[in-house]
């Protein structure tokens, strides 16, 4: 299905050509830049399905499109898979375009009538998530390249994919001009032989807009005593992934209505009872860890769900806790949340990459738990890799958990002034991905 997808997108890239001469006849829009118009930019990413991380990088993305443009000189566009879980966080001038998993016609009209895309997902090319995903992206690409319009992918993860996905960005992205988020992303580029250079991420200068009294008010309302240090802890569940696409499964299900492990459609979850294994054990040596921590620290354990998918792994985990605590899922709370509570937290154990990335604004220690090449990335440029960098199916996990756990307790101070201080170079280099992009857009444009 996946290279079925792939197939149309080849289509609709190479049709993309002609939705000038068509548009003439009155047939579909298109729009290009001339000097005297607003710069119509359009923002392509995974928005609106609740992940924090995405959300605040495309609204962090907007604000500096915004400023570096001048707000009278640009008109945005977001699109989601939901206009009302992103309506809050945007002013009325921003236009939310909704689209679904049936992108590849929806996107060839958006990019036709914009006159800029930026790619603002993370996770842009790799296979560890959804191929769709990866491919939403590089029909972006591929069709601004068709009208000779600048896309530009921003803060991108460039990792392993699979060798048709490798063929399609390498064809389809050849135009795009990436700013990764980290070195080891720039080499992965290099390798597909694409355009770019090393950044960082976009949602280092998210700084959410709720105060510390109202998260105060909110932890005491599920049991924090207003003085004991905060414990924060991301789960996921890292054994669902990749997401892929199944004709077959989707149509049995539709006949004997079993979706179990439904994504949307006819995409579904992976799923044997090896990974089943992997993810038990790593919820419990999460848990073990945390424990054992907490039975000779007396702190409060904060539970973040950084994603809508998070919530049963939040669950499963509060349940195998001794100590009763708080959680804060995405489902339920705006990315400002999600970003005050990180804001105050004491010590963050991870495996959500932007719950690393926004926690530093609070300089909290961090311990990954990690899945991929993301957090090991920022463990790196840390300089943590080898006390504080653990993975999913690490066979201790638990018991090297407990011991990181202490080492960041007691080295609080060191760790906390390190991350403050690095955290002003992760927010320059920011700065001068935006200074670079407006010049890039400008020379595309001319």
């Amino acid at each position: 299905m996946d290279r079925i997808l792939c197939f149309i997108i080849y289509i609709i890239v190479a049709l993309a050509k002609l939705a000038k001469p068509l548009s003439r006849l009155g047939i579909g829009s298109y729009d290009e830049w001339e000097p005297g118009k607003k710069l119509k930019v359009l923002l392509v990413g995974y928005n609106g399905a609740r992940n924090t991380g995405s959300d605040v990088r495309v609204v962090a993305i907007a604000r500096q499109v915004k400023e570096l443009f001048g707000e009278e000189n640009v008109k945005i566009t977001v699109m989601t898979l939901n206009r009302k879980t992103l309506k809050g966080y945007f002013d009325s001038d921003v236009e939310l375009l909704k689209f679904s998993s049936l992108f590849p016609i929806p996107l060839l009209k958006a990019c036709s009538s914009h006159h800029v895309a930026i790619l603002c997902e993370g996770s842009t090319l790799k296979s560890t998530f959804a191929n769709a995903l990866s491919l939403f992206l590089c029909e972006a690409a591929g069709v601004m390249a068709s009208q000779h319009k600048p896309c530009i992918a921003y803060g991108s993860e460039i990792g392993q994919m699979e060798p048709f996905m490798e063929k399609a960005a390498k064809k389809l992205c050849k135009d795009a001009y990436f700013i990764t988020r980290t070195e080891g992303s720039y080499e992965n580029l290099k390798r597909l032989g694409l355009k770019g250079h090393a950044g960082t991420d976009a949602a280092w200068i998210y700084d959410g807009t709720i105060g510390n009294e109202k998260i105060e008010e909110m932890l005491k309302k599920q049991g924090w005593d207003g003085q004991k240090p905060l414990l924060g802890i991301a789960v996921i569940n890292p054994f669902y992934w990749p997401v892929r696409a199944s004709l077959g499964k989707w149509i049995k299900g539709l006949i004997t209505g079993n979706l179990k492990g439904q994504y949307d459609k006819w995409y579904f979850f992976s799923d044997s009872p090896k990974r089943r294994q992997a993810y038990k054990h790593y919820i419990k040596e999460i848990a073990s860890g945390a424990n054992s921590f907490l039975k000779d620290n007396d702190y409060f354990p904060v539970l973040i769900g950084m994603e809508r998918l998070d919530k049963k792994a939040c669950e499963e985990l509060s349940n195998l806790l001794n100590v009763k605590g708080a959680m804060f899922l995405s489902g339920n709370n705006s990315a400002d949340i999600m970003t005050g509570i990180l804001h105050k937290l004491d010590l963050l154990v991870t495996s959500r990459y932007h719950a690393s990335v926004l926690s530093m604004e609070g300089a909290c220690p961090i311990i990954s738990v990690s899945m991929d090449e993301r957090l090991d990335g920022i463990m790196k440029e840390l300089s943590y890799e080898d006390k504080y960098l653990f993975h999913t199916t690490d066979r201790n996990l638990g018991t090297e958990l407990a011991g990181a756990l202490e080492d960041a307790r007691d080295n609080m101070k060191a760790v906390s002034c390190h991350i403050a201080d690095t955290l002003p170079v992760y927010k320059e280099k920011l700065n001068d991905m935006g200074i670079f992009m407006k010049k890039y857009m400008e020379r595309a444009l001319v």
